[in-house]
């Protein structure tokens, strides 16, 4: 059986292939590992789809349910996450299982013998179902927000960032209000529109509207400074900036269109800067920290 992990973090996919070397279920060969949304959707518009998916729900780059909505998936799915939440939401969209981290041989084998009794039928019929289920999924255009008695819907466009503390989740508002908010940014990361917002770290998803400039961090990282004050530096990891790089000059429609870059000279502190012809380019810059 031929098998495709989706999986971002290294300790991990050594985890799970050591632990499908020894199973007894069935024999599995690896063919390919994968650690982002981007990299997925061009691995299964241009090789062979496997015979199973082992899929991490929660990448670098965002939902993995993403992937789904790019591109058609002709193989059985197992979802595997450190986060118990998306258990539900996994089985909604017709998994074979759902293996929470970490993956122990008898949840593995389990998903497995599970699979051997799907006949052919079945398992297509498990396929169609698991690719129209999350094709259907829409993003969330306002919130309900809960204040005392009351309730009162808030629009996601008015928002500028989520920020998360003491397992609280706050949204932030141009007007400098505070609103409550009763799901985890990682439930909120798969509902918002991506062109719109990005998970800038576990602590903040950001608004590309709330977007001021951008510092160059330490160790190849960024700093993002946003239109409002915010309760700490938000910081863009490694792995990140890339992914945040690509989608910083992505309009709205979903195409690039990467702005002109002017260059500053400065004998203290030399400058970066994208042009601000568009308010939604923010400017680039490196600081002498």
């Amino acid at each position: 059986m031929k098998a495709v992990i989706i999986e971002d973090e290294t300790t991990a996919v050594n985890s799970l292939k050591a632990i499908l070397a020894q199973n007894t279920v069935t024999p599995i060969e690896v063919i390919a590992e994968l650690e982002s949304i981007e990299e997925s959707v061009e691995f299964f518009r241009t090789s062979p789809h496997p015979d199973i998916i082992f899929m991490d729900i929660h990448l670098a780059d965002g939902s993995a349910f993403k992937i789904f909505e790019q591109v058609e998936i002709d193989a059985p799915v197992v979802f595997t996450t450190a986060y118990d939440e998306y258990a539900l939401q996994a089985f909604q969209v017709s998994s074979i299982d759902y293996l929470l981290k970490p993956v122990t041989l008898a949840s593995l084998e389990r998903a497995l013998n599970k699979l051997r009794l799907f006949d052919t039928e079945e398992r297509l019929a498990h396929i169609r179902q698991t690719n129209r289920t999350i094709q259907s999924r829409h993003t969330i255009k306002s919130l309900l927000i809960m204040l005392a008695d009351k309730f009162y819907p808030l629009a996601v466009e008015e928002i500028l960032y989520f920020y998360t503390t003491n397992e609280k989740v706050t949204a932030y508002t141009s007007d400098g209000k505070q609103h409550p908010i009763d799901r985890t940014l990682d439930a909120l990361g798969e509902q918002l529109d991506e062109r719109l917002f990005f998970r800038a770290n576990r602590q903040f998803i950001i608004s590309r509207n709330a977007i001021k400039d951008i510092d160059l961090w330490f160790g190849s990282r960024l700093s993002v400074n946003l239109t409002l004050a915010v309760p700490e530096r938000i910081i863009i990891s490694k792995t990140k900036t890339p992914i945040f790089k690509k989608w910083i000059l992505r309009r709205r429609n979903n195409v690039f269109s990467p702005p002109p870059i002017r260059r500053f000279t400065d004998p203290i502190i030399p400058l970066i800067a994208l042009n601000l012809s568009s308010p939604n380019f923010p400017v680039i810059s490196r600081y002498n920290k």
